[in-house]
């Protein structure tokens, strides 16, 4: 039997982004929300991301290392782009901090539209609990624009779309029919 994997163009974009992974099984929905392009130098694509969560490299597969029977799900990935990637360090470092406070966004975003959903579980869960001097709360909330609430947003959408899709179900079980058993 011959598989199919397709990769959306967007996704493989040198872009700093945050994106939803809904891994749906059989009973319930485990979802985790991330970003890339936030270490000091380079910065993936998507695509990338994707992949490593699957590795068997426990540093860089966040998804693999949380889900038991990982290979029984089935996956989609959500994104949205916020920054090109810069060359410049000083422009980098912005973009830094910008995603890092999309992630924050996203992820109290995705909490709050799946609590009462009972099949439906946040693997990494963002608890705000630290201490933000009242400096950084101001830089964090200046990047919270219109613009960015639309594409934090959207991929809120998008995801909503995906969980009202029905879990994976079992393959149906072939029943024998009265002539299965004829000999010729």
């Amino acid at each position: 039997m011959a598989y199919k994997f397709q990769v959306n163009q967007e996704s493989l974009k040198q872009c700093f982004a945050v994106y939803i992974v809904l891994a749906v099984g059989k009973n319930d929905i485990k979802v985790y929300v991330g970003k890339v392009g936030d270490n000091r130098a380079g910065c993936n694509p998507v695509i990338s991301r994707c992949g490593n969560h699957f590795s068997y490299n426990t540093v860089h597969s966040q998804v693999r290392n949380k889900i038991f029977h990982h290979e029984e799900r089935k996956y989609t990935f959500i994104f949205d782009h916020f920054d090109k990637y810069h060359k410049n360090s000083n422009e980098r470092r912005k973009s830094i901090d910008r995603i890092n406070e999309m992630e924050r966004w996203l992820n109290l975003e995705v909490q709050s539209n799946i609590i009462d959903l009972r099949s439906c579980k946040l693997l990494n869960p963002f608890k705000g609990s630290a201490y933000v001097n009242l400096a950084e709360r101001q830089k964090r909330l200046a990047f919270r624009t219109k613009k960015a609430g639309q594409k934090i947003l959207g991929i809120i959408s998008e995801m909503k779309k995906e969980l009202s899709r029905p879990l994976i179900q079992p393959p149906p079980q072939n029943k024998k029919n009265k002539h299965d058993n004829a000999t010729a």
